[in-house]
């Protein structure tokens, strides 16, 4: 009986050292998460001259980016309004497709490749395409998933087309703002998982024996 106790003991200590090493490989909640979606659910955007507010607007509708290709219009979101203006958000190249990731309460995203279809007065019928993305930062709730305030700039320098009534492309810039919540991709088992997981299964084994 003393020897069975004994060897028990010695298989609790086995166990528990398979135990730690496990634990200290499995993943950590403040550890880099892959982002496979964004879906915004409001936001804003302003066009911003020489830094303040020309026009701005504030939108309550669903959209989805998704992350690794590009999406043609109008598959993102319905129009957007800004003032008599509208958008209509698009992916495309050459710019690499969209990427994300979040670290602790921080998301970020490459969103350069996002641009805008721009209809309104003073534009051509057709509308006028162009890029608006950029480096988005926000903050993310590592327990449900939200992110608020994923904000980006893209100064509109160059852009040929745009109103007259704004000014001097140069001093213009455009300013987004998603709120949301992301999707993940699916974290796989470190090599210590099997290891904890048999460790638990012999402790339940040596248990039974030491029973009977």
């Amino acid at each position: 009986m003393t020897k069975r106790v004994l060897a028990f003991g010695y298989h609790n200590l086995i166990v528990a050292l398979l135990m730690l090493s496990a634990l200290l490989v499995l993943p950590a909640q403040s550890q880099a998460m892959t982002v496979t979606e964004l879906d915004f659910t409001n936001g804003s955007v302003a066009l911003l001259k020489n830094g303040n507010p020309l026009l701005s607007s504030n939108f309550t509708t669903n959209g989805q980016i998704v992350m690794g290709q590009y999406q043609p219009l109008p598959n993102i979101i319905p129009p957007v309004a800004l003032g008599p203006y509208t958008f209509s958000l698009f992916t495309s190249g050459p710019n690499p497709a969209p990427s994300s990731s979040t670290i602790g309460s921080t998301i970020t995203a490459d969103l350069t490749a996002l641009g805008a279809k721009l209809t309104g007065p003073f534009i051509s019928a057709s509308g006028l395409m162009m890029n608006i993305g950029g480096n988005a930062t926000g903050t993310f709730n590592e327990t449900t998933n939200a992110f608020t305030g994923l904000t980006w700039t893209h100064a509109l320098t160059g852009v040929t087309g745009l109103p007259s009534t704004w000014g001097s492309p140069s001093s213009l810039a455009l300013r987004f703002t998603l709120n949301g919540a992301a999707q993940l991709a699916a974290v796989p088992l470190p090599g210590a998982a099997p290891l904890f997981l048999s460790g638990l299964s012999g402790l339940a084994l040596a248990r039974k024996r030491l029973a009977a």
